[in-house]
């Protein structure tokens, strides 16, 4: 076991596309914030948000980039020309990409895809990366709005777009907080773990330190 202690947390959501991400702030170039996808632009505001920088980074995305996928196979469906940006922003390690360019990180940043079980996963890689690191950012974003979502959408999922993220630290101190496995239906199960987090770190008393403990 491996114990984290939770510095800072941010997460954000919308039922169709998130509209407080502060881009132009975070990302001056104007050719370059046109390029961004929208796992990126949340990873960006995230990253703001919690302060991780400069930070080790390890970015998590159930899905990749669905809607930049979604383009090149309709362009191949209708025959018509590829996009040379979808295709580039098509790899699931895009928002990692894009935070190190922006925020000219030259640290460590990884990207872990593992469908429902990403966020977990994120949390596992972080607390292995703890002990080379003295703080990692750990993030899970996902947008998944895309032209035909509602034909595929049989979960509920009414958030399409949103994610989460935690600065922490290991520490020996013992843990203050534990995940249940709790739902939320109306959100991507790739969130799920992220958000039961930062809601106990809400739910804790004044002064008490936000620390879990995870299983490597």
């Amino acid at each position: 076991m491996i114990n984290l202690k939770i510095l800072k947390y941010a997460q954000i959501a919308d039922v169709q596309k998130c509209t407080t991400l502060n881009e132009k702030t975070i990302v001056s170039d104007m050719m370059l914030r046109r390029r961004l996808t929208r796992n990126a632009r949340i990873a960006l505001y995230l990253a703001d948000q919690i302060g991780a920088e400069q930070n080790a980074v390890v970015i998590g995305n159930g899905y990749g980039e669905v809607s930049e996928t979604y383009d090149i196979l309709r362009a191949i469906y209708e025959k018509s020309s590829l996009s040379p940006t979808a295709f580039q922003n098509s790899v699931h390690n895009t928002p990692a990409s894009y935070l190190s360019i922006v925020e000219q990180n030259r640290g460590y940043i990884t990207t872990v895809s593992d469908l429902q079980d990403t966020a977990s996963s994120v949390l596992k890689v972080g607390a292995i990366k703890s002990l080379q690191y003295p703080q990692l950012a750990l993030m899970v974003t996902d947008s998944i709005n895309f032209d035909q979502i509602a034909e595929i959408n049989h979960c509920g999922i009414e958030f399409l777009e949103g994610g989460a993220a935690l600065l922490v630290t290991r520490t020996s101190e013992e843990a203050t907080i534990t995940l249940r496995g709790k739902s939320y239906p109306k959100y991507s199960r790739t969130l799920w773990p992220m958000l039961e987090i930062i809601e106990q770190c809400e739910s804790l008393p004044a002064g008490c330190g936000a620390i879990i403990s995870i299983a490597v």
